[in-house]
């Protein structure tokens, strides 16, 4: 639910656990977010109402704040202001029923760092503190573990060495699922920026009137409920890099003050005088086609040309089928491990039928796929073709013996030796399509039509 995030890593690795103060007049609600935020490995004190709170939170520091909107006698904006009045640095997170989010979005204006609605799991409460808390928490992250067994990510992987140190501004395009956000920390990781901070900010999550505020800072009296010095998020991710995910969702007012930043490189806080220079790479993503905004007016030009200097982009799962055995294993390791399941593979068979799906939702489908497995089959060593959902399953009732050994479906194996043979062609020729066509011995348009009926991009294989 959060809009913000900073590097995220386990708090595991922090020496002491992160205090954190909640505050709400339900005494069951107290006992059950007391619980579940100490189970994610929270220190956690509670209070019923904001004089309590106001009153623990002088005489000891916390980490974050849990606060309901709505207490009895003096309200959850009155706790935020004065938390943010002693200047700690506390990060602020609101609790709001659906009827009180535009409260919420206030306390947001006023320096809370995010909120979230009831109902709610623990989990996800656990998560927003974690991104929000992980700079004061955890030391500096591992790289990202990247699978690219596939021609077509071996090429983003090249990509990301090859402009890891240069100054240049990264656009990672991709659609929604592909890990344009995993990319994006590897090229910070890989690069000299390492240590610095890796700060992210999702573009879509938060309201337009919020995004300045996050992204430039403001002084107090900036606009009605500023009642203290906020940082931006520019500054924070000053000697680092800042992560704009879906950037094609900024309306244009943001998007002329972001693209004034870019050119001059001078970050001026809403209500203020005095510009602060800041040496931030900025990567942006998005999973829209900002050409196309670009030609319809929505987006605007000089920024697309200011952010996209090193274009990479994060081919779909169904182009980078090599890719999806090391996925299975990496998410079996990471699922089986929090689950204490047994199951080590899949069958053969099985494996042919994920390496034949389309994968609309790309890589996070798959992920969701494999957890969904070891929830319904945790006690077996290896999960069988049967076992795999309806879409997975052999649909057809023609079925034969594939080059693998599996059994698969007919029209599947045909779609995935015609993808595997374009694919070997296409990076034989570099993605030139016309050799690629004298190769395979078809003509150019029929080449043309055929990869794009299969949803391979030839410009994936083509020498940068």
């Amino acid at each position: 639910m959060s809009a913000l995030a900073t590097s995220s890593m386990p708090l595991a690795r922090s020496p002491r656990p992160p205090r954190v103060l909640v505050v709400d007049d339900e005494e069951s609600m107290r006992w059950f977010l007391r619980q579940g935020l100490e189970r994610h490995g929270f220190q956690v004190e509670t209070a019923p109402d904001a004089d309590r709170a106001l009153r623990l939170f002088r005489e000891q520091p916390f980490a974050a704040a849990v606060v309901d909107v709505r207490l009895p006698g003096a309200d959850g904006l009155h706790v935020l202001e004065g938390i943010r009045a002693r200047e700690t640095g506390t990060v602020v997170v609101m609790i709001t029923a659906f009827g009180s989010i535009p409260a919420a979005v206030d306390a947001m204006r006023r320096g809370a760092h995010d909120y979230i609605a009831k109902p709610f799991e623990v989990g996800e409460l656990a998560a927003v503190l974690e991104r929000a808390l992980a700079p004061r928490t955890a030391t500096e992250p591992a790289l990202p573990d990247v699978v690219a067994d596939s021609p077509a990510m071996a090429a983003v992987m090249q990509q990301v060495e090859q402009v890891r140190d240069a100054t240049v501004n990264v656009l990672i395009t991709g659609e929604s699922g592909t890990g344009k956000e995993l990319v994006a920390r590897l090229l910070h990781g890989r690069s000299a920026r390492a240590s610095g901070p890796f700060v992210a900010i999702n573009c879509a999550a938060l309201p337009e009137a919020l995004i300045a505020s996050e992204l430039f800072g403001h002084e107090p009296g900036a606009f009605t409920g500023a009642v203290g010095r906020r940082t931006g998020l520019l500054v924070r991710a000053d000697t680092g890099t800042l992560f704009l995910d879906e950037v094609g969702e900024l309306r244009p007012e943001s998007q002329a003050k972001l693209e004034r930043f870019l050119q001059e490189r001078e970050v001026v806080p809403l209500g203020g005088h005095e510009p602060t220079r800041v040496d931030v790479r900025v990567c942006a993503a998005t999973s829209r086609d900002l050409g196309s905004y670009v030609e319809e007016g929505v987006f605007r030009r000089e920024l697309y040309f200011r952010l996209a200097v090193v274009p990479i982009v994060v081919p779909p799962l169904r182009e980078r089928v090599d890719d999806i055995p090391g996925l299975v294993r990496q998410a079996l390791q990471r699922v089986g491990g929090r689950r204490r399941s047994v199951v080590e593979g899949l069958s053969v068979e099985a494996m042919s039928a994920l390496q034949s799906y389309s994968w609309p939702g790309n890589v996070r489908e798959l992920q969701n796929l494999i957890e969904r497995m070891v929830v319904l089959h945790g006690d077996k060593e290896t999960i069988e073709y049967d076992d795999l959902p309806d879409e997975l399953r052999d649909a057809g009732r023609v079925r034969f013996v594939g080059p693998y050994g599996g059994v698969v479906e007919y029209e599947h194996a045909i779609v995935a030796f015609e993808r595997q043979y374009l694919s070997s062609i296409l990076q034989r020729s570099h993605g030139n399509m016309s050799e690629a066509a004298r190769i395979a011995g078809l003509s150019r348009g029929h080449l043309h039509r055929k990869v794009k009926q299969l949803g391979i991009d030839p410009d994936a294989y083509r020498a940068k």
